[in-house]
């Protein structure tokens, strides 16, 4: 159909739904030409008089589209047309969060290549997937989005050079009469039953999208200003979530007026939001009422601290889709949260708002993308295995959506808090991502996902690397080992680097975990690889079952994970003789490194006995790492174990005492610097690390 008898059929359709009470919101797939796409998409755009939002510069590089990354922004934001732009990347996540805006009756488009170019089409963004080297040949993810697009009667398809697919208007069931302002009972019974006549102090408010959270959320609050006489604070992690809140504020407080973008006042009484790290919430009292929205994307360790002071909590979230942290929030804060607040209320909201009961729209993504069961729950308690594990087997990543495949997200977004639908593109179209399932009849109740490293594919690089000079894209415990032991060899050794583990509850502690890893071992020894490793937020429980598998600590993490509050540990388990021959070095430098770590203890593993070891490979290794930190590639905090080995072993008399004397006090103050800078009347982070690298170098001259 030409593009302008497309257009015409497009407006006309439009129009209908714009016109008709009740109609469901549509999915519209538009393929073809980047042209083609531009064409139609300029065309709906004019056609819309309401808000819309366009995600993705390739096709629309101007300022009027956002970049992909901005989808995290636009929680609480409504939109009755909203485009994704899929030329710069498929990011189910992105597309999670759009359909999530869109209101009732609205219209959500996405713009691809043409569906005979798309699966092998190479995207502008790959870096969420694809490691330093690799090249997509084709897509399974894609080709399987194809599929579900073709066979779904609720899409409409505008392709390029093909008949035009309008699906009829779907109608929705009107919703049960409510009393003003609420739009459905569900909303209305828990209101009432926050603000009653002995309101609830603590609660948590959790749904999926578009059931309201944020709107009731600022019920609450403008029920506070206008009955209770309270002022609150709102937090969230993107200040955008603000105006959700404010407009469900002014259904119950109509006469407050916003007096800045964050504030919203009422007589004596305001509500404000405040950004995570603002001082006036370390400094709560048990009289504040403080309301957190999309709780599940906040830190955990910034959750705990927000929620320890003030005297009531009200916290909303999202617990499934794009976010992924939702299953994380139930296992890791909430029994924290009913420790110290005991009478804290858990609310679900099912009904929807923001679109109709049944929306064909929501339930296309949750199907394609396998989401349907992946709701958060609680842990099972008490449940036997109905089966015994039968078998192992590979995943057949070109048998997506297949009864096996369809348990795969569930399993690990119910075991790993930062597993999101992205995880689907890295599962299926990463090159060198692999999974191994283990089976129960035809139950998947264990998985685990690991990825090819190293090799010929950093050979370029590998200097660069081993010198810190160079950090490239994935690849993370080739380039953690070769930085580790300043080894250009090490970079372009084979690593399967296991990414994912994941057990049902019911078939843990019965060594189903272990057999997947020792059946991995051996499929990597069979392929020649030289190492498997992982790396996982570290607790002295998780430590000892990775070395119950007999994996050896190799690399603790400097910095605390933003998510979970942990540092993390590299650990490696030697398949071959080219790592095997580097164990002993790996021990003492892991040694070094936990010499001197802010928080040693809590690896639960190894200790520094071995930190100060004398031998030919581990001075050479110290050694040229510290001339690294001098020539600039490696920074002074990443050698910092090595700087205490060279103080404690190398250092003689000959050699300037005030330059042992600096080196030696920053190695007592490593943790706390800005001490180090008041006692050499230092301006600071910067100008300390310099000054302390003037005077490693004038022992490493005399070395």
């Amino acid at each position: 159909m030409p593009t302008d008898k497309t257009l015409a059929a497009l407006s006309e359709w439009r129009a209908s739904h714009q016109h008709t009470q009740l109609a469901h919101r549509q999915l519209l797939v538009v393929s073809g030409t980047a042209q083609y796409c531009k064409n139609v998409v300029k065309h709906l755009f004019s056609l819309c008089h309401d808000d819309t939002l366009l995600l993705g510069k390739t096709l629309f590089p101007e300022n009027t589209s956002r970049g992909m990354g901005a989808y995290r922004t636009i929680l609480g934001t409504e939109y009755a047309l909203a485009v994704v732009d899929s030329f710069e990347a498929f990011r189910p996540n992105a597309i999670l969060a759009v359909a999530g805006t869109v209101t009732q009756g609205g219209l959500l488009v996405l713009c691809c290549p043409d569906f005979a170019h798309w699966p092998a089409y190479q995207e502008v963004s790959t870096s969420h997937y694809l490691s330093y080297g690799e090249q997509l040949q084709c897509s399974v993810l894609r080709t399987a989005m194809i599929e579900q697009f073709k066979t779904d009667p609720s899409v409409a398809i505008a392709r390029e050079h093909h008949p035009l697919i309008l699906p009829q208007i779907r109608l929705a069931s009107a919703r049960p009469e409510t009393t003003l302002p609420f739009k459905t009972t569900e909303q209305q019974t828990l209101f009432t039953r926050l603000t009653a006549d002995k309101p609830v102090h603590n609660a948590l408010l959790t749904a999926d999208r578009g059931r309201g959270k944020s709107t009731l959320l600022g019920m609450i609050a403008g029920h506070c200003l206008a009955i209770q006489n309270k002022s609150v604070m709102l937090t969230s992690r993107y200040a955008e979530s603000v105006s959700q809140v404010f407009a469900g504020l002014l259904l119950t407080c109509p006469k407050a007026i916003r007096t800045d973008r964050h504030r919203m006042v009422y007589q004596d009484t305001s509500c404000q939001w405040l950004p995570l790290d603002h001082p006036a919430l370390t400094t709560l009292d048990d009289t504040d009422v403080l309301l957190i929205d999309e709780a599940a994307s906040i830190p955990v360790p910034q959750l705990t601290a927000l929620c320890s002071q003030a005297g009531s909590v009200l916290l909303s979230s999202t617990m499934r889709g794009y976010e992924g942290s939702g299953r994380g929030f139930i296992t890791r804060f909430i029994p924290w949260l009913r420790q110290h607040r005991p009478d804290i209320e858990h609310h679900e909201l099912l009904s929807p708002i923001r679109w109709y009961e049944g929306d064909p729209v929501e339930r296309f993504w949750y199907q394609a993308l396998c989401l349907e069961d992946a709701r958060p729950a609680a842990a099972e308690k008490g449940n036997e295995p109905i089966n015994q594990v039968s078998h192992y087997q590979p995943l057949v990543k070109q048998q997506y959506h297949d009864a096996t495949s369809r348990q795969l997200l569930p399993l690990l977004m119910q075991a790993h808090y930062q597993t999101t639908a992205d995880e689907l593109v890295r599962l299926y179209d990463a090159p060198t991502n692999n999974t191994l399932l283990a089976m129960a009849d035809k139950e998947v109740v264990g998985v685990i996902n690991y990825q090819q490293e190293g090799g010929a594919l950093l050979q370029d690089v590998a200097t660069g690397i081993a010198s810190g000079a160079r950090r490239v894209n994935g690849h993370m415990s080739a380039q953690g080992l070769s930085v580790l032991l300043a080894s250009a060899s090490i970079a372009t050794a084979t690593f399967w680097r296991i990414n994912r583990i994941a057990v049902l509850p019911r078939y843990r502690r019965q060594g189903v975990a272990s057999r997947l890893i020792h059946l991995l071992a051996e499929q990597a020894r069979q392929a020649g690889i030289d190492a498997l490793t992982t790396s996982y937020g570290a607790t002295p429980e998780l430590t000892r079952f990775w070395q119950t598998n007999r994996f050896l600590p190799a690399k603790p993490g400097l910095k605390r994970d933003a998510s979970s509050g942990e540092y993390s540990l590299l650990m490696v388990l030697p398949l071959s003789e080219r790592i095997g021959v580097e164990q002993a070095l790996i021990t003492q430098r892991f040694s070094q490194e936990l010499l001197l770590h802010p928080a040693a203890d809590t690896f639960g593993c190894g200790s520094a006995d071995t930190a100060f070891n004398l031998n030919d490979k581990i001075k050479t290794c110290s050694v040229n790492i510290l001339h690294q930190v001098v020539n600039g590639s490696r920074s002074l905090q990443h050698a910092r174990g090595s700087v205490a080995w060279f103080v404690k072993t190398q250092t003689t008399s000959h050699m300037n005492a005030e330059s042992i004397a600096v080196v030696r006090d920053f190695i007592s103050d490593v943790n706390a610097t800005d001490a180090l800078a008041r006692r050499y009347k230092l301006s600071g982070k910067r100008e300390t690390e310099a000054w302390v690298t003037k005077h490693l170098s004038r022992l490493l001259e005399a070395y």
